[in-house]
């Protein structure tokens, strides 16, 4: 058994993509309370739509027309309403995706944040799901307002080393939350070929199973007596939904390997279906290269 956790500090430095529209404010809400809490630098970038600089052919000599850039900043400044520490803002054009991977990078930020407008359950936008596809940082999808720290966070695990680290990262970055590990298990036809007694034995083989990938997470003994394990039969995204629902799970994490351009969602599903079914913040974790 491992007690002692390798140190995984919150992420110094903060980026938050927004494109100053109402869906983005929870997002920036959600941005400026870690950018706080965790005292890190917070990057904000903001992408502009092509040709929107205004002209004005009768404008008085004594008017200087602030730029779609600086419009912008003001903007970005406004909503912050209040002070942040390690303010960086970042306003540019092109790709809006390509834009908030290159500032990640320039920036050195390991956690993007950004809001989603999508309210179809079984769609992710063009921006979201590219950087859950790119990004070598982790991301957060934002949906819900946010009442303070997360305080219920519901962790998928497939028992890999990837997902170990998702675990590992959620008791570092939110040390005062409750945390809920849960293995979701796709038997197709499973009715049809495990009998009561059957399926029995298999949920104790995935408990043991669950248990003992706890007892080889390098936690500290007081967290990981807290940790809820959980094993469910289904669809991965059907049943993270229904906890979060059920149970008021503020934040769901999940894992991804980060090796060259593949990419995996370890809880036995894809972005496509996990990240747009959950109905509440979703944290991918990358898993070191």
């Amino acid at each position: 058994m491992t007690d002692h956790a390798p140190s995984l500090a919150p992420p110094r430095r903060i980026l938050l993509a927004t494109d100053l529209r109402s869906h983005s404010d929870r997002a920036l809400d959600r941005a400026v309370q870690l950018a706080r809490q965790w005292q890190a630098e917070l990057h904000v970038v903001h992408v502009l739509a092509p040709g929107n600089e205004e002209s004005w052919p009768t404008a008085p000599s004594w008017r200087q027309a602030p730029t779609t850039a600086a419009m912008a900043e003001r903007q970005i400044r406004r909503d912050l309403a209040g002070d942040v520490p390690g303010l960086v803002l970042h306003v540019t054009d092109g790709d809006p995706a390509e834009a908030i991977l290159e500032a990640a990078k320039r920036g050195r930020c390991e956690l993007i944040v950004l809001g989603t407008g999508e309210t179809d359950a079984r769609a992710l936008g063009h921006v979201t799901e590219t950087l859950l596809r790119k990004s070598p940082a982790s991301l957060l999808v934002v949906r819900e307002r946010p009442h303070g720290s997360y305080a219920h966070v519901l962790v998928g695990t497939d028992f890999t080393a990837e997902s170990r680290h998702g675990l590992t990262t959620a008791a570092g970055w939110f040390p005062a939350a409750r945390l809920a590990l849960m293995h979701v298990l796709d038997i197709p036809y499973k009715s049809l070929w495990l009998d009561a007694g059957r399926n029995e034995e298999l949920a104790r083989m995935e408990m043991a199973t669950m248990q003992s990938f706890l007892a080889d997470t390098p936690l500290p003994p007081e967290v990981r007596a807290q940790v809820l394990p959980l094993v469910e039969h289904g669809h991965p995204e059907v049943m993270l939904r229904e906890y979060v629902i059920e149970k008021e799970a503020d934040l769901v994490v999940i894992s991804a390997f980060r090796r060259g351009l593949a990419f995996h969602l370890l809880v036995g599903g894809t972005s496509r279906r996990i990240v747009p079914a959950v109905p509440t913040d979703v944290l991918l974790v990358r898993a070191p290269s």
